[in-house]
């Protein structure tokens, strides 16, 4: 069951009403990475590497910017973080996709805390502004939760 925005701002620092939308909550752009070099994934862990990260955009520090068509990494001024039975998920907003762009996300497991981090996918060019709004965050009641998360992108 999809927890209502009115309560889900309390998963998550500062949180304008203009945010808050229907069934979720929207978040805004902090920071906008470019990606260098390779990355590595095994069933382990024991081998992963993550691409290097090079800030092309800091909403407190730029108006504006002009994105090519390419991959980018943001990152969301908001903190969030997720209780013990819920769970959520990331789209991005209409407008965002009407532009030919688009946002993947994985799953925000339950126990999941910090400024999280979105695949920015610009496949015609765009210009975001200061703290645009790029997508919409949703909270889910999860049963049965066993353990919590506690990876290496936790407080991040």
């Amino acid at each position: 069951m999809i927890i209502g925005p009115r309560k889900a701002k309390s998963f998550i620092e500062h949180v304008k009403e203009e945010q808050i939308q229907q069934c979720g909550i929207d978040l805004k752009v902090k920071e906008i990475y470019k990606l260098e070099g390779e990355g590595e994934i095994d069933f382990s862990n024991e081998k992963r590497r993550i691409p290097n990260y090079v800030k092309i955009f800091d909403s407190e520090e730029n108006e504006k910017i002009r994105l090519s068509e390419g991959i980018y990494i943001i990152k969301v001024a908001e903190y969030i973080k997720i209780p013990k039975d819920v769970a959520a998920f990331v789209y991005p907003r209409s407008s965002l996709l009407r532009m030919g762009s688009t946002i993947y996300s994985a799953v925000h497991d339950p126990g999941y805390e910090g400024r999280p981090e979105y695949l920015l996918n610009v496949m015609k060019p765009i210009t975001i502004h200061r703290y645009a709004r790029l997508c919409q965050i949703v909270f889910v009641k999860c049963e049965g939760v066993e353990k919590l998360y506690n990876g290496i992108y936790k407080g991040r």
